[in-house]
């Protein structure tokens, strides 16, 4: 058995496609609500788990994180990959730490490169689009951190004790045996996590080979990148068998306020026709009911009419921030419950047009809005396909008594073009 730990929806389904590409069947777990007991069918090669702790409080995303594995009969021989957001977001740290102990791991193999979406790792520094992560957009932290928040090592041990050795891109450049023999040389001085440099795709391939000769216990890690190239290692189950038709209407939902998603609506805009539903967020916390009648009403004629659908808020820059605040101080929310609302809302119009139009076609955009999507129409288990475009699976759940195609992608994930492509890639599968 192959397991995948992510703490976000969008994470796990990124990664999971990287196997079920290769024809394991792969299942995603939303353990947002933690379970009394964890089952996984008989059928599946490779069990990904959503734990959703990235926005958790350190402590409270381990202790989480503790009683999932805990109910998973996960043995000496079964691979583990710690999935990471490709720009270090979450509780790496903490939840590296955690898998280690309770799985008694010997090293941490830890590479969140991405060449496909550039991000690579060089001298430990993660870059992402050329610029270092802590002066990229990306970046959360202050001017006075940008520098040090771009280097691995010291995100890592803000989080965790575990002595940190890196290994350079020079090395990582001179093949698969050099890097064994560093690997090596770095867990005989004690070294628990394994920083690992690397800029194309070659280069994660030649890490994962060594890191696999490796004589001890490894926790593989990393972003949807590394976890691209696993070998093909075990026998796969026979494949599972879902009707599923591309038929009808999409609905794609963004739900992410991230200025490269509002790039991509944009160009969306000008390529197909859609009936666009733009949700005020202000309006609809003040007068809750009747705004969302009347985007359902909209939302669900357009489909029964065979119309694409194109559900988002605009609120970006310093929109967002400044709707943000007024929100959580009319309302006395915090900064997560307003986003845990902000999601049911899109979550409970999705889910009315599913029951009243002709839509069984999603594209998710953001994690947040995924898992509010899914969560509000009663999804807990996905089973990934296809992999449509780089790192964006399609994946079938069953709402109701029907299949649901459902394509997710992290809110600043992709192109200008992204949306278009995975659109006309899907209505050609």
């Amino acid at each position: 058995m192959f397991y995948i730990i992510a703490d976000d929806l969008t994470g796990a389904n990124d990664t999971g496609v990287q196997f079920a590409k290769k024809g394991y069947n792969t299942m995603v777990s939303i353990l947002e609500d933690e379970p009394l007991d964890i089952i996984i069918p008989d059928d599946i090669d490779v069990f990904v788990i959503d734990t959703e702790t990235r926005e958790l409080k350190s402590n409270t995303a381990k202790e989480k994180l503790r009683s999932i594995l805990m109910k998973l009969n996960i043995n000496k021989n079964d691979l583990v990959y710690k999935k990471v957001d490709s720009t270090l977001r979450g509780n790496i740290g903490n939840e590296i730490a955690e898998i280690m102990n309770i799985l008694d791991k010997d090293i941490c193999i830890f590479s969140p490169s991405f060449p496909s979406l550039q991000r690579i790792t060089v001298g430990g520094y993660l870059l992402v689009q050329q610029k270092p992560l802590g002066l990229s957009e990306y970046s959360r932290n202050s001017l006075v951190e940008h520098g040090d928040n771009s280097f691995i090592p010291f995100l890592l041990k803000k989080q965790t004790n575990f002595s940190i050795g890196q290994i350079d891109l020079k090395e990582v450049s001179r093949g698969k045996e050099v890097i064994l023999s560093k690997i090596d040389e770095l867990h005989k001085k004690g070294n628990k996590i394994i920083v690992i440099d690397s800029t194309n795709e070659e280069h994660l391939k030649d890490i994962l080979a060594s890191s696999l000769k490796f004589n001890g216990s490894v926790l593989f890690s990393g972003s949807a990148g590394l976890a691209n190239h696993f070998p093909n290692i075990d026998k796969k189950k026979e494949k599972i068998k879902i009707n599923t038709n591309n038929k009808g209407p999409i609905a794609v939902v963004v739900g992410s306020r991230n200025p490269i998603a509002m790039t991509q609506i944009e160009y969306l805009k000008g390529k197909i026709d859609f009936e666009g539903i733009k949700i005020d967020l202000e309006n609809v916390f003040s007068n809750k009911e009747e705004k969302l009648n009347e985007y359902t009403l909209k939302a669900v004629t357009a489909a029964k009419n065979n119309q694409h659908l194109l559900i988002y808020t605009d609120a970006v820059h310093n929109d967002k921030e400044k709707i943000n605040k007024k929100l959580m101080l009319e309302y006395h929310l915090d900064f997560r419950d307003l986003e845990v609302n902000i999601k049911r809302i899109f979550g409970e119009i999705v889910l009315k047009v599913l029951q009243n139009g002709n839509l069984r076609n999603l594209i998710l955009t953001g994690g947040d809005i995924a898992l509010g999507v899914c969560k509000e129409i009663g999804i807990s288990e996905l089973t990934i396909l296809e992999e449509l475009l780089p790192g964006i699976p399609l994946s079938a759940a069953r709402f109701e008594n029907i299949f649901l195609n459902i394509m997710t992608k992290a809110g600043g994930f992709g192109e200008e073009d992204t949306l278009y492509k995975l659109m006309t890639k899907f209505k050609n599968y």
